[in-house]
């Protein structure tokens, strides 16, 4: 009689044990097939910036194929100078050497004044968020910017120096006036939005108390780089017979 009674209870605790087996297989599975989709995710990324890369790299090479058949043209036709100057004037534009106008983007930053009895800090702005502000910018699409005047290059750092903040060696002061050339509403929009690991930039200096001005334009006028490039690691090569 007493092991007839031991038998609902072995059955269910049994039925406990293989319920929680199963549970634990279930979610076993569950974070198996997230991490597979995870990874598969992660995957397609890098197939879509690799064929973007190779897309990149045939579209450059059709444009020198392109270049070079119109330099051989226009050498038969004794106009081979004309087409280094374009050339030149584009690579000029390209790297910021020249003036460039176009459609983009007029941020400009300043403190934004306290009203009289209110103790809200002004927190200074540092070349980090100056650097952060540009970068993004270059990254969704900017094709040049220039703050306060000053044109940014490929070699061009923003960093404190002493109590100020200088774009290479040149001091820049408040307010600073950030042009951009680029798709406007893309430039304006990464701004405007938070990403997925920062709030918005222009929640970031709101939050620094300034004021973050942003001006769509259909005309933006970036200057030219005014510096002194150094070439550090290259020098002419010498022609094979040159005495």
């Amino acid at each position: 009689m007493k092991n007839n009674r031991q038998v609902p209870f072995i059955i269910t605790v049994i039925s406990i044990i293989i319920g929680f087996m199963l549970a634990l297989q279930f979610r076993s599975n569950q974070m198996i097939f997230a991490t597979e989709r995870q990874d598969l995710f992660q995957l397609r990324q890098n197939v879509q910036k690799e064929m973007e890369r190779h897309q990149k790299l045939l579209n450059d090479i059709s444009k020198y194929e392109k270049l070079l058949r119109e330099y051989e043209t226009s050498m038969n036709e004794g106009g081979g100078l004309s087409v280094i100057q374009e050339e030149f004037a584009r690579i000029k534009r390209e790297n910021g050497f020249s003036d460039v106008t176009g459609p983009g983007v007029i941020i400009t930053i300043e403190d934004n004044p306290v009203a009289p009895g209110m103790n809200k800090l002004q927190s200074p702005v540092i070349d980090q968020d100056l650097t952060d502000l540009t970068s993004l910018l270059f990254a969704n699409g900017a094709k040049a910017i220039a703050i306060n005047g000053n044109r940014l290059i490929v070699s061009s750092s923003i960093r404190t120096v002493g109590e100020g903040i200088q774009v290479d060696t040149k001091p820049i002061e408040m307010p600073y006036i950030i042009k951009a050339i680029g798709e406007p509403q893309s430039l304006e929009a990464a701004l405007r939005l938070p990403g997925s690991d920062r709030e918005s930039m222009e929640a970031w200096f709101q939050f620094l108390n300034k004021k973050f001005i942003i001006q769509k334009s259909e005309s933006v006028t970036v200057p030219a780089y005014q510096g002194t490039v150094r070439v550090k690691y290259m020098k002419p090569m010498e022609q094979k017979g040159a005495s």
